[in-house]
């Protein structure tokens, strides 16, 4: 049971990075901003939020008696749908060019979702309201440093 819980929660918002990384990789060319360095930089972003995310779907599990191996692979498959809907997302693009302009922003406000309507409220039930504000505040500072300073 906790396996599937958590592996399905993990999946669930996978997908949207996923469709993130790969409507910036599709979107390439088509307009000024739309360059390689800035997916590149995106998919940094995404692959340095990753290895937080699999610990959090190995580190119950090996908690909770799970053997070390087994943990870490269900770490490492909960961010196997990130690829595939990266190839969707840019499939995706270059056949709706007209939509664009949506589909970044429905990536981002999907992503901006997951935060707001999953981690801070659970933050604030387990006494980690200021802690997450910060570290919010702290990632974002991270990813703005990241487009700015390398494009």
């Amino acid at each position: 049971m906790l396996i599937t819980h958590a592996l399905g929660a993990e999946l669930h918002q996978s997908h949207r990075k996923g469709l993130a990384v790969g409507v910036g990789f599709g979107a390439v060319g088509k307009t000024s901003s739309a360059t390689f360095e800035s997916a590149r930089n995106l998919a940094i972003g995404i692959g340095i939020q990753n290895f937080p995310e699999g610990l959090a779907v190995s580190l119950p599990l090996r908690g909770s008696g799970v053997s070390t191996w087994r943990s870490f692979w269900y770490g490492q498959l909960s961010g196997m749908v990130e690829p595939v809907a990266g190839l969707l997302g840019a499939f995706a693009v270059v056949l709706a060019e007209p939509l664009l302009p949506y589909a970044l922003a429905f990536a981002a406000g999907a992503m901006v979702y997951v935060v707001v309507d999953d981690i801070i409220p659970e933050a604030q039930v387990s006494g980690n309201g200021k802690l997450a504000s910060w570290t919010s505040i702290l990632g974002f500072i991270v990813m703005m440093s990241l487009d700015v300073g390398l494009g």
